[in-house]
């Protein structure tokens, strides 16, 4: 998408104009559903279209018998800045390269995964990224302990 433009101008004109925008108390306030946006803040720090690197890390969902259920591991997502094809650059879908947790949810480690953020994100990638990314797994990872000790008291009962 921002292959042929620069960063600064994509998000000069995407920062108040765009679908991902969700606007609080008259405006004051702003978030954004876009991809690869750890923190759903409006800026261009944090943008995942203006950037040319960009993170995210969400929870994959399986779908079993028309229902979706979250336990099927941690994807983290980054963005291909540059390939030896410029096509893959033009192709929306192929931009983003995805790691996948092999073990369900419950049974992640949580230091092990603090690690494997550490080592994607940062690194090399995007350094400043890094805390809102570990950020980001904190929570996913509390609402899995969450819905873990919710189950086990039910199965008690």
């Amino acid at each position: 998408m921002s292959a042929h433009v620069s960063p600064d101008l994509l998000w000069m004109l995407t920062r108040s104009h765009t679908s991902f925008l969700n606007k609080r108390e008259s405006g004051r306030i702003q978030f954004t559903s876009e991809p690869c946006n750890l923190t759903n803040l409006n800026s261009f720090k944090y943008s995942g279209l203006a950037n040319s690197k960009a993170a995210d890390i969400k929870s994959s969902v399986k779908v079993e018998n028309g229902v979706a259920k979250n336990d099927n591991g941690i994807i983290i997502t980054t963005k291909i800045q540059k390939s030896k094809k410029n096509s893959v650059l033009s192709k929306p879908a192929q931009v983003f390269k995805s790691i996948k947790s092999t073990n369900p949810a419950k049974q992640i480690n949580f230091r092990r995964m603090a690690n494997c953020v550490r080592k994607t994100v940062g690194g090399n990638y995007r350094p400043d990224l890094v805390n809102a990314a570990l950020a980001r797994w904190t929570k996913y990872h509390r609402s899995i302990v969450a819905i873990k000790s919710k189950t086990v008291a039910a199965k008690k009962k």
